[in-house]
Parts: structure tokens; sequence; C-alpha cells
């Protein structure tokens, strides 16, 4: 048991009651026999399915003004679902993934960036993976973590006893294994490298669908975490995929964007299905989400809002229904316009009650998906401490409300957070929308005005009053919760030797300056920002953070690319900074990097590496993207 646990015993042992009285009693072994599986799944608690894919937003939908796309399984579980439309998650990927998954706003789980270190998800905070884990559940995760590459934030590290995952914040980041594209790459299974054949998100369904039949024939429930790449940029699919958009006259890069969406649809479609087969859907609980809003904006094929307009309403001619671009909200990914942010949330559950094909416009977050898990399956939430989120169960049965509150959603994006940066406050239908860095400040009634287009901060200055002191209320909670960086552990036997890439370098002025987009081979497309690994030679070293668990003698490898690439760094010398001390030694003739070896004292450190000819020479400095810390 993790040592976090001791201070939570006596929550654990409440919830571990809870499930017990839900009747998650210890049942012998079935054999793969459909109708055994199923009596013996209804008498477990609830299995759980969540769906989150990446970088869709609300209008990437079939059934959200854009008939165009073809999501058919998708808008078959909406309408079989509760449908939540007045729901919202951070404007960027890890702070969504950090709230989801604690039950805490993103800035009191102190995640509020994707890069400089800021995504890493702090072992003191306990997991819906934690908890369902350690109350008889098989717990999965498949596709996209980006909470931390290193022990101990890995999702093995939190809860999840199975996980399959690509590195870094997408497929081809500077975080994941080298070389891959999203077709018959390496990814991570449990930690541990591995080869498929195929594309990336066939596969995250297809080894959940495994996942699934192997957990059904067990006494156990079980939660799979479906967290897809796609539609994550770089946009890459299958050309028959592609082919099928680029024939309704779509410019290539919508193109590859809808059809990495489609594969996303037929994957839903697939896991309802396998559901369907073993009997077991009404004792599951199915989540549709998404993390963020659209990635595709109009910027991307380099066309302004109404050409996009004109194109939109072209082909929805063609097919004759209209076509809303974005769903018509105003805003895209990293944005605090409701298209930023607010995302389809559809969510199934036969036997709890919950598949009515019903709307419901109750404000509601991310962070309430534990809570809400918590109760469905029988576990009470109540002692869980310091989260954000409420149940929606009242909501989910009994056409119940919720007490009137105001949810705030920032976009941080640096490396110190602060109440300048852009914020939106909530409450019901008002939006107050904030970035006090730039004197701006603005007020919306989406009753009248779903598109934000008419500013009321002049027209209602009681109600811009009120919520900018709600902003600022929230800042002086939240902001006590932001603690020191929290820092990968070496020299520790859960993961020796660790690997540092520098999507998680620190102390960066800006994300501009951190190695991290996808670059590892030609992009399909040319798109407006090349990848790190076509432009290495601007970039300067910054330092890694670690805590060394162990002292002791310690393998400092660095390398220009990393490790598999075999990249020849061309440089004379290798250059390693511990805290304010640089070591150097040479690089043999066409190696790819170098190794330091020396003892290191328990403790934190600064690591910083680079290489260059001469240790006064700037101009032929280039960083060590790549570090790999082992204790002999």
């Amino acid at each position: 048991m993790n040592i976090r646990y001791f201070a939570k015993g006596v929550f654990f042992l409440i919830i571990g009651v809870g499930l017990q009285a839900c009747g998650a009693e210890k049942k012998p072994m079935l054999e793969a026999n459909s109708d055994a599986i199923a009596a013996e799944q209804q008498s477990k608690a609830p299995n759980i399915v969540l769906i989150m894919t990446d970088d869709q937003g609300f209008g990437d939908l079939s059934l959200n003004h854009n008939p165009v796309i073809n999501t058919p399984n998708i808008q078959t579980l909406a309408n079989q679902s509760t449908s939540f439309e007045n729901f919202h998650v951070d404007p960027t990927c890890s702070p969504t993934r950090s709230a989801l998954l604690t039950g805490k706003h993103s800035m009191r789980a102190g995640v509020w960036h994707t890069v400089m270190g800021r995504s890493f998800l702090a072992a003191e905070h306990v997991t819906v993976a934690e908890i369902l884990s350690d109350n008889g559940y098989d717990t999965a995760l498949f596709g996209k973590w980006h909470l931390g590459d290193s022990y101990p934030f890995r999702p093995q590290d939190q809860g999840f006893q199975t996980s399959l995952i690509h590195g870094g914040g997408g497929v081809g980041q500077s975080g994941d294994y080298w070389g891959n594209t999203q077709f018959d790459d390496f990814y991570l299974r449990n930690g541990k490298v591995e080869k498929f054949d195929g594309y990336a998100t066939d596969i995250w369904f297809d080894e959940a669908e495994q996942f699934i039949r192997q957990s059904s024939k067990t006494d156990k429930p079980f939660f799979a975490y479906i967290a897809t790449n796609a539609p994550h940029s770089p946009y890459r699919a299958k050309d028959k995929d592609i082919q099928v958009y680029r024939d309704l006259g779509l410019p290539e890069e919508i193109a590859r964007f809808y059809a990495m969406i489609s594969v996303i649809d037929t994957g839903v479609g697939k896991i309802r299905n396998v559901l369907d087969e073993l009997n077991i859907t009404d004792n599951t609980i199915f989540i549709f989400m998404t993390d963020n809003g659209s990635s595709f904006t109009p910027a991307r094929i380099g066309k302004n809002h109404n050409t996009i307009h004109d194109l939109t309403a072209e082909i929805g001619q063609q097919v004759g229904q209209e076509w809303i671009f974005n769903g018509g909200l105003r805003g895209y990914k990293s944005e605090v316009y409701e298209g930023g942010h607010k995302v389809p949330f559809y969510i199934h559950y036969p036997k709890g009650g919950i598949d009515q094909g019903r709307k419901v416009d109750t404000l509601a977050a991310h962070f309430d998906l534990l809570p809400t898990l918590m109760e469905l399956v029988g576990i009470d939430a109540s002692q869980a401490a310091d989260i954000d989120g409420v149940s929606l169960v009242p909501v989910l049965k009994d056409n119940g409300s919720l007490e009137p509150r105001k949810i705030v959603v920032t976009n941080q994006r640096v490396d110190q957070p602060r109440i300048g940066r852009p914020s939106v406050v909530m409450d019901g239908n008002w939006r107050f929308v904030s970035e006090l860095d730039k004197n701006k400040e603005e007020l919306y009634d989406l009753a009248s005005d779903p598109s934000q287009q008419v500013n009321l901060l002049n027209d209602e200055p009681e109600k811009a009053a009120e919520l900018r002191q709600s902003l600022r209320d929230w800042w002086q909670d939240v902001s006590k919760d932001v603690g020191p960086r929290v820092r990968p552990i070496v020299g520790n036997a859960n993961e020796n030797p660790v690997r540092l890439n520098a999507n998680d370098w620190m102390e960066a002025e800006s994300t501009n300056v951190i190695a991290w987009y996808p670059g590892f081979k030609a992009l399909f497309l040319k798109e407006k920002k090349e990848g790190w690994i076509t432009q290495v030679e601007k970039f300067k070293s910054l330092p890694w953070h670690v805590e060394v668990d162990n002292s002791g003698s310690y393998q400092i490898s660095l390398y220009f690319h990393d490790k598999p690439a075999q990249q020849p760094v061309d440089r004379k010398k290798a250059f390693l900074k511990i805290d304010d001390i640089v070591y150097e030694t040479d690089v043999d003739k066409g190696a790819a990097g170098a190794q330091f070896t020396l003892p290191l004292q328990k403790g934190p450190l600064s690591v910083e590496g680079w290489f260059a000819n001469d240790k006064d020479d700037a101009e032929s400095h280039v960083p060590a993207f790549y570090a790999y810390m082992e204790i002999l």
C-alpha cells in the first residue's frame, strides 16, 4: 500500500465498507459463457468505461450542428444518455486530466500547464483510479496520460494496475518514444516498451476491448479509461478515412482532423458492442467526453472566419443541412471563451436509471466526475479531502438540482500562476471573462448571446462586480495550495534508470523555449510551426529538477537526441551541470551522447546537460534533449 494512504486510513475504511454493501463479494471464477458472465456482472458494483478524446471541440460532432463529420456511434450514445449541455473542463490537456482524476480544480491539484514540469500530478493527490483499485476494481488506462512520464507520476504510480500509453502530451512529442508517428509505434505497457502494429487510435480501443473481455470473466468490476491521443495534432489518419472528407471538398488538414474523429467514433461503437455481447451494458457506467475545445481553428488553414463560414455553408448545402462551425461557440482550445472549455458529456447507465436520452443544462465540470462515480458505485466520497467537485447524481436521477455555485476556469500556461492570466467565472448562463494582464474584462449572458458577441460589462455593473469579486475570492483560496515544484525521483527501485526529456525542462521563460512539439519525422502537412527536431540549434539547455532518493554512485547519460535515435552529436565535448558545479568530458567521434559517473547525495538537485566544442563556445552550444539517471 502506498505510504500516502496511512493518512487517509479512515476514509478508505469507510469506502471499503460502502463497496461491500454494494455487493462486491468474492465469487468463484466463471467460464467465459455470456449468460454466466451477465449474471455475475449484475451482482457486482457497476463497471465504468470513461472515454475522453484530445482536442475535440463541442462542434466536432455530428449532433452539434456538424452534419459533415461522421460520428453515428457517438450520436447514438448521446441519444440514449443523459447529456450535459453546460459541462466544462480546463482549456488545455494536463489540467483537465488532473481535475478529472482527483476531483480537485487543476490549480489545487498543482497542474496548470502542459510542459515545464507543471504537468506533474503529485503523488499526494488521490485519484479515482486509486480509490477504485483499493476497493476491488480492475483499473486500466489506454492512450494518453500527460501527467508525468517519470516516477512517481506515472499511471502505474497513480492507481492504474494496467496501462498502455504513449509518452508526453501527444504521439511524437519529445516525451514520447523516439520516432513515433501514430503508425506502427512503440508504446509503454506498464512502463515497459512494446512494439505495436497499426494506427494508434485502433490500438487503444483494441487493447481496451481485450481488457474488458478478460475482466468480465472475473469476480471484480472494472474501470477502463480510454484517453485517445486523437484528434490532437499533427493530424494523421489512415488514407481511406481521410478520403471520405476529401471527397466532400474539405481542405486537406481538416479532412485529416475529421478522419481522426471518425476512427474514434468507430472505437466507441466497438466498445459498446462488446458490452452488449457480454450482456454487461446495463451494469456499466459509460461516459464520453473531450478534454478541451477544438484545436482545429480557421487559422490552421490560413483562412479567416468569414471564409470558413462560407466554406461550411457551401458544404452544408451539399448535404442538405445547416453546418455551424465550432458549434456556434466563440473560442478554441486554450481560450476561456465558451469554445475553449465547454465540451460534450454523455453518461449512460441503464441499471442506475441513466439512459433516458435526456438533456440537462445544469452547470457542471470535470472535477464533479470523481464524487459522481463514487456515489454511483456505492462509495461514500464525502470524506475525501479538499475536493472541489460535487456529485451530479441528484441531477442524473429524479430530475434533481444542485446548490447554486460558481465555477472558475483559467488558462495559466506559465511557470508561476497569477490572477492576471485569462480566466472566466461561470454563474448559470453568466460568463465573466478576465485577463488582468491586459486590462481586459468582459461580461456575457449566454441565454441571449450564446456566441458571446455582446459585452454587457457596462450594462450590468452589479453582476460584473459580483463575479469580479468571486474571481478574487477563488484565487485567494486556490493560490494558497500552489506549493513548491514536484520532482521526478531518481535512485529508487520503482524506476531505475529514470529518463528525462526536454518536455520537462524547468525555469523556462515561456513555452516557446521548450522542445516539445512533434518533429520525429516530417509532418504530412506544412504547419505554421515546425517540430523542434528541425531547429535544434535555436534551443538553449535548461535544467531538470529531480529528487535523489538514495545517496550513491550514479551514471548520468546525456543524449543529443534520445538514445534509440543514435543521432551523432557532432560536438567535441559534453557538459553536465549539477546545481552550480559543471563537469565536462570528451565526446567520442560519431557518438550520440556521453556518460558521467559521479556521487550524488540524497535531496533535491538541478541537472542540466549540453554539448559544445569548448566550455565557453556559445556558438556551438546544443542541448542534451534527453538524460538518463541511474543509481549503480
